[in-house]
């Protein structure tokens, strides 16, 4: 996964990538999601906001092959992105297939059942 700007938003914090902290690669991320990926950013914004409003898991659903869709792929289905993610917004992501994504307030409550993965596969998008 490629994130463009993030070298940009280390060198903007006055650091290398050699000599930045945790926090200054997490803050770069973070920026670099905002500027490469708006419309996947919105919607992990809107999917951890709900989750932590009321306290359940919540889920969402994107077309895979939409720009929106793409973008929240590249957040969500790499492991270092969510990992950055789930520290910023204090809650766990997971990504159960290429068009549904899921948080909760913790790891545990992203078990998804054998029924919910079988209900997650859209009609609409067989070959993503």
């Amino acid at each position: 996964m490629s994130y463009p700007s993030v070298n940009k938003h280390l060198e903007a914090q006055g650091t290398t990538l050699e000599a930045a902290t945790d926090a200054q690669m997490a803050s770069a991320f973070l920026a670099a999601f905002c500027e490469d990926l708006p419309l996947g950013m919105t919607r992990v914004d809107e999917l951890a906001g709900k989750t932590k409003s009321t306290g359940q898991r919540a889920m969402v659903t994107l077309n895979p092959n939409s720009d929106e869709g793409k973008q929240f792929s590249r957040l969500l289905g790499a492991d270092i992105a969510r990992r950055v993610l789930e520290q910023h917004h204090g809650v766990s992501f997971g990504f159960y297939n290429c068009c549904k994504g899921v948080a909760a307030l913790t790891k545990d409550g992203l078990e998804m059942t054998l029924r919910e993965q079988i209900e997650a596969q859209h009609p609409n998008f067989v070959d993503c």
